[in-house]
């Protein structure tokens, strides 16, 4: 399988004649009121745009069935394409429409923010949620391209920059040295948005992630080392109703793994993390107990046994079902 991206500052700007070269008989932007604002005059006045409220709560089959009814209004057929213009819960949410409309139309993932850049527009998972968990409902459908066009980073907040910070940490410590070390050495650059060093770490990071997908693309096995701090990070993102952000739930959650596997490399990364500003503990008014609950429902978890990913060394992770969240 292969995972197609183009990183290229000006897309937006070029928008019109890459779609055309793709050649579907339709497209429709799906985006949020945030992005919307910022970059709804650069869009082709020739596409329809679907502008929907911003935040995790978007994430509800009430919410697909609303977007599929207007996606049938508009006259959309098999012959279309979506794109998800905006950050991670935008491009889950369209990629989850586009994988049950008509039983499955393209899509094509289009990230604003440095998290959907790195990690979440690539690889094809799609998914809403439940009250009883995060993305517990969703599929595998890849998008026929990732479009990342780094220029949208000019108006992130330094909140989402430090999201997806957070997200290149996870994949640094998984798979690749040089990107620690790369994380370690360019804080401040990465923090002013320089945009030889943006552009620098969004394509070492995306490779980590596209070199896993491309070997495992349905998450048997070597793709599970994305998970790593999701397990306990989901939990703790739901625990708080998500107040905390899914970049500082990871956060806090490779922290807390790697006191739960005793990871030699635990300070190392603590330090990591605490140099962007990151957490490392789970805020006091989120219970353990509440925690601990909800990692029990995790999606990953197979015939009661939760599946945690740890760090062996920095870029060698492994998965295990042996330990036990207390």
């Amino acid at each position: 399988m292969k995972v197609t991206v183009q990183i290229k500052t000006g897309l937006l700007k070029d928008l019109k004649q890459v779609l055309k070269q793709l050649g579907r008989n339709w497209y429709c932007i799906i985006t949020d009121e945030n992005v919307y604002k910022h970059y709804g005059k650069d869009l082709p006045d020739d596409i329809d745009v679907i502008v929907k409220p911003a935040g995790e709560d978007l994430k509800k089959l009430k919410n697909i069935e609303i977007a599929a009814e207007r996606l049938a209004n508009l006259g959309l057929d098999r012959g279309s394409c979506l794109i998800a213009l905006g950050g991670g819960v935008i491009g889950d949410f369209t990629g989850f429409l586009a994988s049950v409309y008509m039983r499955g139309i393209p899509y094509i993932q289009m990230p604003t923010t440095l998290l959907s850049m790195v990690d979440s527009s690539i690889g094809g998972k799609t998914g809403v949620n439940l009250p009883n968990g995060k993305n517990l409902v969703g599929t595998f459908l890849q998008p026929i391209t990732t479009l990342i066009d780094p220029e949208f980073l000019n108006t992130l907040p330094k909140k989402e920059l430090l999201n997806g910070v957070a997200e290149s940490i996870k994949h640094a410590c998984i798979r690749d040295p040089k990107l620690f070390d790369f994380l370690k050495k360019n804080r401040k650059k990465i923090l002013a948005k320089d945009t030889a060093i943006l552009n620098k770490l969004i394509t070492q990071s995306s490779a980590v992630k596209i070199a896993i997908v491309e070997k495992d693309e349905k998450e048997k096995g070597l793709r599970m080392l994305l998970n790593y701090g999701h397990t306990i990070g989901h939990a703790i993102e739901q625990a708080s109703n998500y107040k905390i952000s899914h970049g500082e739930a990871v956060s806090i959650g490779m922290h807390q793994v790697n006191l739960l596997s005793k990871a030699k490399n635990t300070e190392e990364i603590a330090e990591l993390l605490k140099l962007y500003g990151l957490p490392t503990q789970i805020p006091r008014n989120i219970s353990r107990e509440k925690v601990k609950e909800l990692i029990a429902r995790d999606k990953k978890n197979i015939s009661g046994k939760t599946t945690f990913v740890i760090v062996n060394e920095i870029g060698k992770a492994q998965t295990t079902n042996k330990l036990k969240y207390d």
